[in-house]
């Protein structure tokens, strides 16, 4: 599967707000005092981690396997 420069512009977007909002969520759960909303921020924040990661990790083996077939990402 090849990506257009558009489309790996639009992840390129999507991964930086995903990190953001972890960093965000991490943020707001070091100043809130209230045990359960520090919870809901961690939580939420873990989730955008998570997404950033499955999203690179999913890049990553995509550029492996088109290396490894001698196709390069458009």
């Amino acid at each position: 599967m090849s990506l257009s420069v558009k489309e790996l512009s639009y992840i390129k977007d999507f991964l930086s707000w995903e990190l953001l909002m972890a960093k965000k969520c991490s943020s707001y759960a070091n100043q809130e005092v209230d045990p359960n909303f520090q919870g809901i921020f961690n939580s939420v924040g873990q989730v955008h981690q998570q997404n950033y990661t499955k999203v690179l990790n999913y890049l990553q083996q995509q550029t492996q396997q088109q290396s490894q077939q001698g196709g390069m990402v458009q």
